[in-house]
């Protein structure tokens, strides 16, 4: 004996619970470094800790052959902020 169903099939509800930035971040801050051989300069950036931005300063990343640095921002997405890191992405 076989049932079918053929009725409306219930969705999983997923909830999503952001605890991140609403508002954008403040300007960043004016950093004065030097260039440094074999090394690229992270800028810093506001990071978000504790429920508000504290600023990060920036740092030197050591070079990887063949690849340039992509330094980390800020996305604004649907009514908060989100923050990606800096990456290395290959010479095109």
């Amino acid at each position: 004996m076989l049932l079918g169903f053929t009725g409306p099939v219930a969705k999983a509800a997923v909830v999503v619970i952001h605890d991140g930035p609403r508002d954008p971040p403040p300007a960043l801050v004016e950093e004065h470094y030097g260039p440094r051989r074999g090394y690229v300069w992270a800028g810093g950036h506001h990071a978000w800790r504790h429920h508000h931005y504290v600023w990060t300063r920036g740092h030197y990343v050591r070079e990887r052959s063949g690849y340039e640095y992509a330094p980390g921002r800020w996305e604004r997405h649907e009514d908060h902020y989100d923050w990606h890191d800096g990456e290395w992405h290959p010479h095109r």
